[in-house]
């Protein structure tokens, strides 16, 4: 196969379609430096324009020009100049000493910033990065021109208002370009925009600073600034439909709140959402404040409208602690009945499940994937549908509410649908969808570890209420879901079978409890087999 090569400038191409997409969908709420941003890019020559694009592709923010050498920009002088005039970049820029010792050769850093002939660069830099002087780069003793990228901000939000989240850059496009990675095709106009006034953009950009700033304090493990990160958080103001970002850093926060023995701050940023685990953490924080009849009145609540598969399981592990504290009779909780059997086999090289896959004829060792890529490929459509406000650019797997609650609800009438379809009709969309969509992103098919043949003999397993069972339960909490699942799928002598493998040690997880209830539930075939390694 010919190797794809893109033209020189693809990546400014990739650059002014992100632009252009952004300038239109979102015109009327760009501030004026994103407008004045636009403006001046679309006025520079390819020139300049490319030039400036390589700078915000690499890691800076400071550049020697000397040391720019780009084949298609042949007169560097002249982009640089050009840039500047435009106030694109900035010439001699300001700065401080660590920033001036990060970009020169270690040599030159030595003769300006220290009169130790030998010290390495990583001792410089630690020794002027507290200091806070700032000077231009020519008043700290660099002769050769330097020049930083103006804007820096203007094309985060550019970014962001694109792509919608801070993972994705312009690297989405190259693998789009080169075959790697293959989209669905779906509406993007400005009823599918993410955000529909400006300020909820710097609200999402301080969001994403803020839990930024978070995973600092826990790698650094230092503490001190927590309430202060805590408070800045909550006078956060986010649009529902990004509230669940808001609140899952909120409750990552709280947990560490009531970690640290914080139990009434934890409390209190747990109370501004009802985004699981907030509920639990609740009851777990009021039982250990001795609250008792406010702990038992969040469990009623979980037991009528229970918001994921874990809250369920906490309230049969919890209910009878509180019910205790109030004087109150014990529940009696059944618990689901789950084949398993144990075997004892010489421990061999490979893990746990591989051994498994060598002991059991005809099985294959790929946990969720078989039945996720069943569910996907049937309910391809749901997936995919037309649902204003969740695509927002052309590089999505799968829509921006997939695991939030609103998903089924919002594509009610065609989930509907296609329960009501039979059995052969959804063997025939399996069919259909794998010759027709292969090798497009989904969010539940892994179309390189999977083969039709592989995906329709699982399908033919099982009934049609049975599939329906594991489809109701996915759509339930999609998030939890689509993990669980029994590790082996096996077919021998005509008779099918999950098996869920445990080595020494290992127990079930709430997840897949909850994934062996659902096969108790339904008479789908389904044991845990517990290993244990026989002694040499």
């Amino acid at each position: 196969m010919t190797p794809h090569i893109p033209p020189p400038d693809y990546y400014l191409n990739y650059f002014r379609q992100m632009v252009q997409v952004v300038a239109e969908r979102y015109a009327d709420i760009l501030n004026a430096e994103d407008q004045a941003f636009i403006h001046r890019l679309n006025q520079c020559t390819d020139q300049a324009a490319r030039l400036l694009v390589r700078l915000y592709l690499r890691k800076g923010p400071n550049f020697l020009v000397h040391k720019l050498n780009y084949a298609e920009v042949t007169d560097l002088e002249g982009a640089v100049s050009e840039l500047v005039i435009a106030e694109l970049v900035e010439l001699n820029p300001v700065v401080f000493g660590y920033e001036m010792v990060e970009l020169l050769p270690i040599a030159v850093s030595r003769e300006i910033f220290s009169d130790d002939p030998k010290c390495r660069k990583a001792d410089l830099v630690d020794a002027w990065i507290d200091d806070d002087e700032l000077r231009t780069c020519s008043e700290w003793g660099v002769e050769e021109p330097v020049i930083t990228p103006c804007h820096y901000e203007t094309v985060r939000r550019l970014q962001l208002m694109y792509f919608g989240n801070a993972r994705q850059d312009l690297t989405e496009f190259i693998l789009e370009d080169l075959g790697l990675f293959k989209y669905e095709q779906y509406r993007l106009d400005k009823s599918n925009r993410l955000f529909n006034r400006a300020e909820d953009i710097e609200q999402l950009i301080a969001l994403q600073d803020l839990s930024a700033d978070f995973y600092l304090l826990n790698d650094s493990k230092d503490w001190s600034n927590l309430n202060i990160l805590a408070e800045a958080a909550e006078a956060l103001v986010l649009p529902e439909n990004l509230a669940h970002k808001w609140h899952r850093l909120l409750n990552r926060i709280a947990y560490r709140l009531e970690q640290l023995g914080e139990l009434e701050r934890a409390l209190t940023l747990f109370q501004t959402n009802d985004q699981p685990p907030s509920r639990e953490r609740k009851a777990r924080i009021l039982f250990k404040l001795e609250r008792y009849e406010e702990a038992w009145n969040i469990l009623q609540a979980i037991a009528d409208n229970p918001l994921s598969t874990d809250e369920p399981q906490f309230y049969r592990r919890f209910a009878n602690k509180v019910r205790d504290k109030l004087g109150l009779k014990k529940i009696v909780q059944g618990k689901p009945l789950i084949k398993d059997f144990q075997v004892t086999w010489p421990k061999g090289d490979s893990c746990v499940e591989q051994l498994a896959t060598e002991h059991f004829n005809g099985s294959v060792w790929l946990e969720n994937q078989l039945p996720m890529a069943v569910f996907g490929l049937i309910y391809w459509p749901a997936i995919f549908a037309d649902v204003s406000g969740v695509w927002h650019h052309p590089f999505q797997s799968g829509p921006t509410d997939l695991t939030e609650a609103e998903f089924s609800l919002r594509r009610k009438a065609i989930l509907d649908d296609i329960a009501r379809h039979s059995l052969e009709q959804w063997r025939e969309a399996i069919q259909s969808h794998w010759q027709q969509k292969n090798g497009l992103r989904n969010p539940f098919v892994n179309w390189s570890a999977l083969s039709l043949d592989l995906v329709l003999t699982c399908f033919d397993a099982l009934s049609h209420h049975q599939w329906q069972a594991i489809f109701n339960h996915i759509l339930s909490d999609i998030r939890h879901h689509r993990s669980g699942f029994p590790d082996l799928f096996q077919v021998n002598d005509g008779q099918y079978r999950f098996i869920e493998i445990k080595g020494p040690g290992d127990k079930l997880q709430d997840n897949q409890i909850a994934w062996l209830t659902v096969f108790q539930q339904n008479n789908i075939n389904a044991e845990v087999c517990y290993v244990r390694y026989a002694e040499d």
